[in-house]
């Protein structure tokens, strides 16, 4: 998602035909946010999720604006929290008012919808804590069903076709290619890969050692890396000090560290020479799609896997569990116990 979502249209449900139940509480609520994000920095919280915090925030503000006047903090029911939820799943257009970025008749995937639903229960959570609200009206809502095939991964063919975009006899053809093969290799998220400096780099233990303040779950962690990968990320390394006054590993073409949204932008590009943008979201969290399946169908056991990608909760793991057809027809191939036996030998037909 971009930065600045507004929205345009109608919404769902206008409020002018009816209001909200009233209640005791009447926060304005811009104030009650304020105290919320005050809060929520003052314990530390990563600057990622306050980022986060501001922007769900602001796509339900300008939704409660439209749709409800003057509302206040305790007149927020189960009802109007409903509807917006109805709203980011039926009714609006995916990067509406983005520029470049509109797509017409797109809703929010259920994992959009989720994860604002779960910010704002974080936020009404807090509130009802600080008894700023008589009743917590988020509690029993559940955010949509996600489809069982949502996970998507690139197939072993998309990935080389990708791989073989970058023109790697520029600077940044080849860093985006070290990027991807690394994405693929280890199924780091894109923000700890670009925050890499050589310190976290282990060239002898082929490994990355992420700090505890680098992971989304706040424990520090080990990530392997094949011989291959690591010794493309060592010729980068030498090559940024031989150009720029840098410790990141992956920066600009003016030594600046990469950001997301350009390699993002540069990965679509890859994706629609490759002619695969129509078969799989090509994204930087795909690769790391790609590599908790594949390790799993190579035989990885998913508790070691949930450790090298920093899964909080096993549950999150397990969905990469959920295979296709073809891939449940090459597991039946290669793991039948009859393959062992050598049936066509002991079977013979006269």
């Amino acid at each position: 998602m971009g930065a600045h979502d507004p929205r345009a249209g109608k919404p769902v449900i206008r409020g002018n035909n009816r209001a909200p139940m009233k209640s005791k509480s009447h926060y304005p609520l811009d104030t009650a946010f304020e105290l919320f994000f005050s809060v929520k920095k003052a314990e530390g919280m990563r600057e990622r999720t306050l980022a986060d915090y501001q922007s769900h925030w602001r796509y339900f503000r300008d939704w409660l604006s439209e749709s409800y006047d003057n509302i206040t903090l305790g007149e927020i029911t189960q009802t109007v929290l409903r509807e917006y939820l109805i709203y980011m799943s039926n009714g609006r257009t995916k990067y509406d008012g983005v520029d470049n970025r509109r797509l017409e008749g797109e809703t929010l995937s259920p994992t959009t919808v989720a994860i604002r639903l779960r910010t704002l229960k974080t936020m009404f959570n807090f509130w009802a804590k600080e008894q700023m609200i008589d009743i917590n009206p988020i509690l029993n809502l559940k955010p949509p069903k996600k489809d069982d095939d949502e996970i998507g991964a690139f197939t072993d063919e998309q990935l080389r076709l990708l791989l073989s975009m970058p023109d790697t006899r520029s600077y940044a053809g080849y860093r985006d290619k070290v990027l991807m093969m690394l994405l693929a290799d280890t199924g780091l998220r894109i923000n700890e890969a670009l925050r890499l400096t050589t310190e976290h780099i282990d060239v002898k233990g082929r490994c990355v050692h992420l700090p505890a303040a680098m992971n989304k779950n706040r424990k520090p962690r080990i990530v392997p890396i094949s011989s291959e990968v690591m010794r493309h990320v060592f010729d980068l390394v030498n090559e940024n000090k031989a150009y720029f006054d840098t410790h990141h590993i992956f920066v600009s073409n003016y030594g600046e560290p990469l950001k997301a949204d350009h390699f993002r932008k540069r990965l679509q590009q890859y994706g629609a020479k490759a002619g695969i943008e129509d078969q799989v979201r090509v994204s930087p969290h795909t690769f790391r799609h790609y590599f908790c399946k594949m390790y799993l169908l190579n035989g990885g056991d998913i508790f070691t896997l949930q450790r090298i990608v920093g899964h909080a909760d096993i549950a999150t793991t397990r969905k990469y569990i959920q295979m296709d057809d073809e891939s449940v027809r090459i597991q039946h191939a290669q793991y039948t116990p009859l393959s062992r036996l050598g049936m066509s030998k002991i079977i013979k037909r006269r």
